[in-house]
């Protein structure tokens, strides 16, 4: 089974108009490895194997931020960790340097012009707290940047949350806003792309649902330099541009109503001369060459959370309760957000109810009244009769109502002598 990198270059060059058997060549594999594997819409699955653990591993980091920072010998570095405890030969951690130089020889800068759809950038920004009048409470604004680095087109969209949801959405909605995607896509050390940073990428902990979007569209995710800001130029030139001259000096009334405004917005940025190619942007996006996603159905980014449903037919989610119909009481179902104000719940791939989200109160439940048709009947047929009020015993005078049960029900005890029992002792 390949590895998640290789699956994603497969899918990568199979866009960029190489046939399979030159992929096979190109990669070093079977011809029917890379056929099988580009019928894959979905990362493979992988068995994690232990890793052979080195004895210089616990240092390089070290290694690594002292490298970044001097040109020191392996010498000098091998004195300064057996200080710390290292207990490996000399050569293991020589071979370890050697490689880590090689790389920091190569530079990551992005040359100034960029093919046509060859690569973008993205990035985060953050815009600071607002309050949302419609919402009625404070949120964290955030902006989604994506530029092509060919045409310079750009798009933004404004959320409350910078998480893998919300920035998988960004994406979906930039494809669509430019009518595809580029070969490449360059990233900043987000932790929605890179969960733990190494030097070298082949060591970084990439974040699955990413990896398994870029391989789903075939577009290869390039990774900033770390301590190299330059790298990723145009966008965060893009998101300074964005603070001071569509955000800085404007009231808004709610989040809604920055990502409309922000549209129009767009419109007369790409519109204009760009200061560096001295071009529209939208003139030069039809020459960039993306790969189209007009036959392509997007990127399912609605994240399933699973839920028990109570024996009250209600599950909780978001601090709300919410029905489903009767039937699935005490059963898991899957719950996911379409979109900002609705949920859908699945049971096994079938859709079971919808909900509009509440969002201005916590604890309240929501219930639709179709859900618990027929449960009061159910209820009803299976509870025992309530006795008749001439059967209640009138005089009682104490005030404790008692029951006299129909005369078939009872069941009659033997009487016997005392004799009897006197026999068996």
């Amino acid at each position: 089974m390949i590895k998640q990198k290789d699956w994603i270059m497969i899918r990568n060059l199979y866009l960029q108009g190489m046939n399979k058997s030159e992929i096979a060549r190109h990669m070093g594999m079977h011809r029917n490895t890379v056929k099988n594997n580009l019928e894959k819409e979905k990362t493979p699955v992988y068995e994690r194997k232990n890793k052979q653990i080195s004895k210089v591993d616990p240092y390089k980091e070290h290694i690594e931020q002292r490298l970044q920072k001097y040109t020191l010998t392996a010498k000098k570095l091998y004195l300064e960790i057996i200080k710390q405890g290292y207990k490996g030969k000399y050569g293991i951690l020589a071979g370890y340097v050697k490689e880590i130089k090689k790389e920091l020889k190569i530079k990551a800068v992005l040359r100034f012009e960029t093919l046509p759809g060859e690569q973008s950038q993205v990035d985060w920004g953050y815009f600071g707290m607002f309050y949302d009048k419609e919402q009625k409470r404070t949120i964290k604004l955030y902006c989604f940047f994506m530029i092509l680095g060919y045409s310079r087109t750009l798009y933004i969209e404004f959320f409350e949350r910078a998480d893998i949801t919300a920035f998988l959405k960004g994406h979906n909605n930039a494809f669509e806003y430019f009518g595809g995607y580029t070969r490449e896509i360059l990233y900043d050390n987000l932790k929605s792309v890179v969960i733990k940073r190494a030097l070298r990428v082949q060591e970084s902990t990439f974040n699955k649902k990413f990896m398994d979007y870029a391989g789903y569209y075939g577009f290869k995710p390039i990774l900033c330099r770390p301590y190299k800001p330059n790298t990723k130029g145009k966008v965060e030139n893009s998101v300074l541009y964005a603070k001071q001259n569509f955000f800085a000096g404007e009231q808004f009334v709610s989040l809604k109503e920055i990502n409309e405004k922000a549209k129009i917005w767009l419109e007369g940025v790409n519109a204009r001369i760009h200061a560096t190619t001295k071009q529209q942007p939208v003139e030069r996006l039809k020459r960039e060459g993306l790969n189209s996603i007009r036959n392509k159905k997007l990127y399912d980014i609605n994240i399933a959370r699973y839920r028990r449903v109570f024996n009250d037919c209600h599950f909780s989610y978001g601090a709300n309760y919410y029905s489903v119909p009767y039937k699935y009481a005490g059963k898991e179902v899957a719950v996911k957000a379409v979109s900002e104000q609705r949920i859908v719940v699945k049971y096994r791939d079938s859709l079971i109810a919808e909900h509009c989200l509440e969002q201005k109160e916590k604890g309240k439940y929501c219930t639709i009244e179709e859900h618990l048709k027929g449960l009061k009947e159910i209820r009803m047929r299976h509870s025992l009769p309530r006795p008749k009020k001439k059967e209640l015993n009138k005089e009682n005078k104490a005030g404790v109502i008692t029951m006299r049960l129909p005369v078939e029900t009872l069941s009659y005890v033997e009487e016997r002598s005392l004799m009897a029992y006197e026999e068996v002792m």
